[in-house]
Formats: structure tokens, sequence, C-alpha cells
């Protein structure tokens, strides 16, 4: 009786056991979501105007090594976890389609190509 009392009190506990590590797992998931929203934020949000000015020179030409360069000046002050320098690419990437779709920014690409376009003639 005991050994039994015993797996059970065992099979109770790997139980109880995945569960809670599956419940950190799905917190740690929700948080690590959370954070990289906050630095993908931040790297957006921190762009001074000369720094998206520069964005959108680099971008027209097509200089996106110069254009990551700019992104990873402000990244140091944007992350907020260490395991976030892993997956910088991702989040500075994420920061570019969402500067991208930005109707400012767009509009200084625009005058940006209009005033490369006027100097050409």
């Amino acid at each position: 009786m005991r050994v039994v009392r015993w797996l059970g009190t065992g099979v109770g506990v790997v139980l109880v056991g995945g569960a809670v590590a599956t419940w950190l797992s799905q917190n740690f998931d929700d948080a690590q979501a959370n954070t990289d929203r906050q630095t993908v934020d931040c790297l957006t949000n921190r762009l001074s105007q000369d720094d998206r000015l520069r964005i959108a020179q680099f971008a027209d030409k097509n200089d996106f090594d110069s254009l990551w360069r700019v992104y990873d000046q402000v990244f140091p002050d944007c992350a907020v976890r260490g395991d976030q320098r892993e997956r910088k690419g991702q989040l500075e990437a994420s920061a570019w389609r969402i500067l991208q779709a930005d109707r400012r920014f767009m509009r200084l690409r625009e005058a940006n190509a209009a005033l490369a376009a006027g100097s050409q003639h």
C-alpha cells in the first residue's frame, strides 16, 4: 500500500510540475512578447528627426548597413532584457517596418526623393 501511495504522490508531483512549467512557459512567452513590443516601440519613438532623415536617405540609397547603424545607436537605450541582444536584428527590423508605415516618415522620404530628383536636373 505504501508503494502505491508513493507512486501516486510521485505522479501527482510530476503532473503539478508539468502544469506549473506550462504556466510559466506561457507567462514567459507573454512577458517576452510584451518586452519585445516595448523595445520596438522605443526603437521607433526614440529616433530623433535627424535620425529619421538619415534613415530615409539611407533607405533611398539602399544603404541598409548605415540604416541599421542608426538603430544600433538607439538599441542600448531601448533594450529591456539581456536576451534581446540575441534578437536585436529582428527587433530592429520590426521597428523599421513600423517606421516605414508612419505617414510622417513616408512624407519625409517623399520630400527627400523630390529633393534628390531636383538636384539631378
